[in-house]
């Protein structure tokens, strides 16, 4: 069987971008790339597209890919979270449409079922999603510590919250054969 790519994003400034294969194997992440440094930072966009357009070229060298984006609907902790991932979310799809890549488009309630069962809550509390989700990638990966680098150079010491989601996206993604 050929190998099969599949590569989950997570939308936002505080996102990823994540690979796998088609057995699972978590090949390589990192953080969204991000230009500026704090509320003045923004998508980096130049380097989004030069990540497109290497795996066009892969692509055209007989690799296959497919691309599954969390579509961030309407749920955000504020307005300007919301306007970040919506934003990110657009500028990804318009070069994902303009290099013709493979992708899918997913809600995050859709892939989350796909890993776990939201229980019902007392009044007034929220389902931990995030702690949902790394626990679901370390069953999945138990050596992995998804953690980045910071723009220091420095390993930061907790696990990325856009690369977990980043890595059960292109899971989904291969588990539906999609």
């Amino acid at each position: 069987m050929a190998i099969k790519h599949y590569i989950g994003i997570d939308c936002g400034k505080s996102g990823a971008i994540c690979e796998i294969d088609n057995a699972g194997n978590l090949l390589n992440f990192h953080s969204m790339p991000i230009v500026g440094k704090g509320k003045g930072s923004k998508l980096d966009l130049q380097k989004l597209a030069e990540y497109f357009a290497y795996k066009k070229i892969a692509i055209e060298n007989g690799r296959d890919y497919t691309v599954i984006v969390e579509d961030p609907g309407g749920h955000a902790p504020s307005a300007a979270g919301l306007r970040s991932m919506t934003y990110c979310f657009a500028a990804i799809e318009t070069l994902l449409v303009a290099y013709k890549l493979k992708h899918h488009i997913v809600l995050s309630q859709k892939w989350q079922r796909e890993f776990w069962s939201k229980p019902k809550m007392p009044k007034n509390q929220k389902f931990d999603t995030k702690a949902a989700a790394l626990s679901e990638a370390r069953k999945l990966w138990p050596d992995e510590h998804f953690r980045v680098t910071s723009e220091a150079g420095n390993l930061l010491k907790n696990p990325h919250d856009g690369v977990v989601d980043a890595a059960l996206l292109a899971t989904y993604g291969m588990r539906k054969r999609i």
